[in-house]
């Protein structure tokens, strides 16, 4: 049968009928808001936690010996090589401590380190993230690997390069868990930081005891050329160039032993700070855990499941409308359809009682 030729629905006309259909537009809205507020009860809750902390504003201090050398004509390419230059700590840095909190290697130690069992009632009951998280898995490196990337969802830090303060906020199933993960994670960051300024004070000990024990050897040597000068040349305030060079061999001697003095007293300074427990964060606000949690917010997840409750029934209605006049142009067409689905509709609830009858 040849398609009628029924002009298009004009505006007003698809208006009307998306109007006369507002009994499935309203079911459509309260199905999408029931499934909505369903999913909130179903779904496990959120609880975020926060902690934060300030860095410690570390400068590396030029002492007022090396100071007096920079001065010196020749000698400000010395403190350079030796590191002893006045400048900030790159490790003291807010930015480091964001960069650090998301590292792989500390979420690694977070990640293996073990807490209270929330969802058990003995105290002595603990387990690591990898447990918590119930990751389901045989290999332990895949097990791992899971929980990293899931923390790396969870944990968010902020800083303030003004104030040094880092914020981070942890989201967990369980708010005392999530409390945990904030100050274990903080200080394992403390931690860490420690462990890489040990590390370089004992480096930094080790290099100065060197250049001491050399600078005191050089200074022995020109101690001993001034002596050899003034044992083989007992007139030399007489002559003109031994003048110059007793000057140049007495110069000589007091660059070497400013250049010692001052070494001698880094080198004492990296041994106080090789030993040194001082911690290099200071905690502002604990992780506590929240009472009431973040996600699900059935408020606004309401709100919004109306929103577009009330969207999709409107298109919806808007759609039966266009395919009714559709299939007033084309009742051919629009038969075959029904037909067709009507068939898979049967085939599908006929697979579906096959498979519910028990065996």
């Amino acid at each position: 049968m040849a398609a009628t030729a029924t002009p298009a629905p004009s505006l007003a006309e698809l208006t009307a009928g998306t109007l006369i259909r507002w009994r499935q537009a309203v079911a459509v809205a309260t199905g999408v808001v029931v499934v909505a507020v369903v999913l909130t009860f179903v779904l496990p809750p959120s609880y975020r936690a926060t902690a934060s902390f300030v860095t410690t504003d570390v400068s590396i201090e030029l002492p007022r010996g090396l100071g007096d050398m920079v001065e010196q004509a020749g000698l400000s390419g010395i403190t350079s090589q030796l590191g002893l230059g006045g400048s900030r700590d790159p490790s003291q840095s807010p930015g480091f401590y964001v960069q650090l909190l998301q590292s792989r290697e500390l979420l690694t130690r977070l990640a293996l380190s073990r807490f209270p069992d929330p969802s058990t009632t003995a105290d002595a009951d603990s387990a690591d993230l990898i447990h918590l998280f119930g990751i389901k898995t045989r290999d332990a490196q895949r097990a791992l690997e899971i929980a990293v990337k899931r923390l790396q969802r969870k944990i968010r830090v902020q800083a303030d390069a003004r104030t040094n303060l880092v914020t981070l906020r942890v989201d967990a199933r369980w708010s005392t868990l999530a409390a945990d993960i904030a100050n274990r994670a903080t200080e394992l960051a403390g931690a860490f930081n420690k462990e890489q300024r040990l590390s370089r004070s004992r480096a930094r000990r080790t290099f100065l005891q060197d250049r001491v024990a050399a600078s005191l050897a050089e200074l022995r040597a020109a101690e001993d050329s001034q002596r050899l000068f003034y044992e083989r040349n007992r007139q030399w305030e007489q002559s003109p160039a031994l003048l110059v060079a007793e000057r140049r061999t007495r110069r000589q001697v007091e660059t070497v032993n400013t250049l010692y003095l001052a070494l001698r007293r880094e080198f004492e300074a990296a041994q106080i700070d090789e030993v040194n427990n001082t911690p290099v964060i200071t905690v502002v606000d604990r992780a506590v855990p929240p009472r009431r949690h973040e996600w699900p917010r059935r408020g606004l997840i309401g709100a919004t499941a109306a929103l577009l409750g009330a969207m999709l029934g409107v298109l919806w209605a808007a759609l039966r409308e266009l395919f009714a006049r559709w299939g007033e142009r084309n009742p051919a067409e629009a038969r075959v359809l029904r037909e067709a689905a009507a068939r898979t509709r049967a085939e599908v609830s006929g697979a579906l009682r096959v498979r519910s009858r028990p065996r």
